[in-house]
């Protein structure tokens, strides 16, 4: 359901090919695992018990990988967002008060019950900051009611009573009202009636080829078929071809984000006047974190200078992320990375500048009490320092049972 477009459904699995072991060496997706290098490998089967199979021949347990692949960018058609903030991107059939339908590229028909749904947008952005804003303007709502977002930034609210191939039917304080729906950016479905999927245990965010992402409570693949369990829809099972899956990072495993939680403490000085928050999963500027015009979906947004402290209850061993200027800063900004144990340092990087590939870090934890991430300014103060801490990670132990949450990252 596009602006514009009738309500309708629009109508090859195909058989896995192996490929030659030097393109799969060259070109293949690539790997993060919680220990070791970076690899890069083709997944070509994933069982029931989270046992990841590559080729060439490797196995690895999801919970000892940080993720593989990269994760899709959607900038174009329709979307369904759900409250766990799963993205099913294809052409809208059905918006009531009961379900969602859409047509998925990648799944096919997928129904989702509307209390799954955070909202429904009819057209994409192109434009990365404006499909960011949207995007959490869905998810972040915090209304009273229904909401249709209009093309022209007005937005009227009320109770949804249908949505056909012409108009979009409210109830509003001042009686039933119909908007074309040539005017509508969007539908914010009632905040105060989501059911928010819990994503205890084992699960893993999965990026399809068709732009959608979806956390999934299981995932199984073999040659010729992939079935995906979403964590936000009971008894759900989409199908498709192990060749759409194209992203995958797991949650609940060794490897535990600490956007996931709040920081002990938070400090930015400003070089002038200006202050600036730490973001959850986004950049400094409060859009998605992107480096290399990548999409990543964990990680802190800071600002220099600044200095985000974590108390550690539980034996970890090693604190690892990627360091990057957030795309937002283009060619400039320049920042430094230090990282402090126990108020001694144990890393700093040299000057990062917009445009330059992420750089790895890993810190040894053992025994450690204390964990400070500090955002320093180099060449040009603080002018664009769209700082990134890319899958900012703590790694516990094997033994050690996860004690952070991996349902909802909590707000700055």
């Amino acid at each position: 359901m596009s602006r514009g477009r009738v309500l309708g459904l629009a109508g090859v699995v195909l058989a896995a090919v192996a490929l030659p072991s030097t393109l799969v060496a060259n070109d293949a997706p690539v790997g993060v695992p919680v220990e070791g290098e970076p690899f890069r490998a083709e997944l070509v089967a994933c069982d029931p018990a989270w046992t990841l199979t590559f080729q060439p021949d490797r196995a690895l347990a999801a919970e000892n990988l940080v993720r593989w692949g990269d994760c899709p960018d959607p900038a174009r058609g329709s979307a369904v967002v759900l409250a766990d903030e799963s993205l099913v991107v294809g052409d809208l059939l059905e918006v009531s008060r009961e379900a969602v339908r859409i047509d998925s590229k990648s799944c096919g028909l997928v129904r989702l019950p509307s209390a799954t749904v955070a909202g429904v947008i009819f057209e994409l952005p192109g434009d990365a900051v404006r499909r960011d804003r949207l995007l959490d303007r869905v998810l972040r709502a915090e209304d009273r009611s229904d909401v249709v977002l209009l093309a022209n930034g007005d937005q009227l609210g009320g109770s949804l009573t249908e949505v056909d191939s012409d108009a979009i039917h409210l109830d509003t304080t001042s009686g039933p009202t119909s908007l074309e729906l040539g005017q509508a950016e969007a539908i914010i479905f009632h905040p105060a009636l989501r059911r928010r999927a819990r994503r205890d245990g084992l699960g893993a965010w999965v990026g399809l080829a068709d732009g959608s992402r979806v956390a999934c409570a299981r995932l199984a693949m073999e040659d010729r078929q992939a079935s995906l369990i979403p964590a936000a829809v009971e008894d759900a099972d989409w199908q498709t071809a192990p060749r759409e899956v194209v992203f995958l990072q797991p949650f609940g495993g060794r490897a535990q984000y600490l956007s996931d939680r709040r920081p002990d403490a938070f400090r930015h000085i400003p070089f002038l006047d200006l202050a600036w928050p730490y973001e959850n999963d986004r950049n400094g500027l409060g859009g998605r974190l992107r480096s290399g015009n990548r999409l990543y979906l964990k990680g802190l947004g800071a600002h220099g200078s600044s200095c985000l402290t974590y108390v550690l209850t539980a034996p970890c061993e090693a604190f690892a992320a990627e360091l990057a200027l957030d795309d937002a800063a283009g060619s400039g900004g320049s920042v430094r990375f230090r990282v402090y144990v126990d108020r001694r340092k144990r890393f700093e990087s040299d000057v990062l500048r917009g445009g330059d590939e992420p750089a790895p870090v890993r810190v040894d934890l053992a025994g450690a009490k204390r964990l400070d991430l500090i955002v320093d300014f180099a060449d040009r103060a603080d002018q664009l320092d769209r700082a990134d801490w890319l899958d900012a990670r703590l790694i516990r132990r094997p033994d050690e049972p996860s004690r952070m949450p991996a349902s909802e990252p909590s707000p700055p």
